[in-house]
């Protein structure tokens, strides 16, 4: 991955994939995909299980390596993969500490998500719902400018989810950009600027094309879940 580096075709966007191949073994799992994320912007990328959401935001994370195509990064990436990337073998605390190190930022106060409440507990000993907690906690470490989740709502409890929520809408005014997967457009529906679709082609819409102008919910839904159909 290049980062810090001006590529016309991208101009002014914090990240971006462009005319990207990748394949595991025989099969291929994204043909030609392009698209890119601006200051300020969340995009949610949602498909079927196995279309290659996931895979897109490992490689813009740097995880994978296309087999060809551009890739684009500019600023440093906070990521929340789909499991998690905790030591299991360490406690939360020094796993906050770890991830702020690596950002080289101080621990910033208060935590998300209460996650200093579990502070002296091994990851190994936590439940789904709180590796996912942490998780975002370290990924969030040194104000990234681009933030990749993925299914960041997944194992949360209602009240987390709703912090979630409102943290995208402070990282989409502090200009930071996001990339999101999700498959529930209630989760999705207060913060969306683009919403790109991976199907048998790849599509993407913006918030006008799916909500309507002024932008209506019950609308959004409708259009998502035909996106599926």
């Amino acid at each position: 991955m290049r980062q810090g580096e001006t590529i016309g075709k991208y101009g002014d966007c914090m990240a971006g994939l462009h005319n990207v191949y990748f394949s595991y073994g025989k099969r291929n799992i994204l043909e030609g995909l392009s698209f890119s994320v601006n200051p300020g912007e969340c995009i949610v990328l949602a498909g079927p299980n196995g279309s290659g959401k996931s895979t897109a935001l490992a490689i813009l994370a740097g995880v994978f390596r296309p087999d060809s195509g551009e890739v684009y990064a500019d600023g440093p990436i906070g990521y929340v993969p789909q499991g998690t990337a905790l030591f299991e073998d360490m406690t939360v605390g020094d796993n906050l500490r770890f991830f702020a190190g690596l950002a080289d930022a101080d621990m910033q106060k208060p935590l998300p998500f209460h996650v200093e409440q579990m502070w002296k507990k091994k990851v190994s000993k936590l439940s789904g719902g709180m590796k996912k907690r942490v998780s975002i906690a370290c990924a969030l470490m040194g104000s990234p400018q681009l933030v990749l989740l993925d299914e960041p709502c997944a194992a949360l409890d209602v009240e987390y989810k709703a912090e979630l929520t409102s943290i995208v809408h402070d990282l989409k005014n502090s200009g930071c950009a996001i990339v999101y997967v999700s498959h529930d457009p209630m989760e999705v529906a207060s913060f969306y600027d683009k919403l790109v679709y991976f199907g048998d082609t790849t599509l993407t819409y913006t918030r006008e094309q799916l909500s309507g102008n002024p932008a209506d919910e019950n609308v959004f839904y409708k259009q998502f879940l035909s996106l599926f159909c």
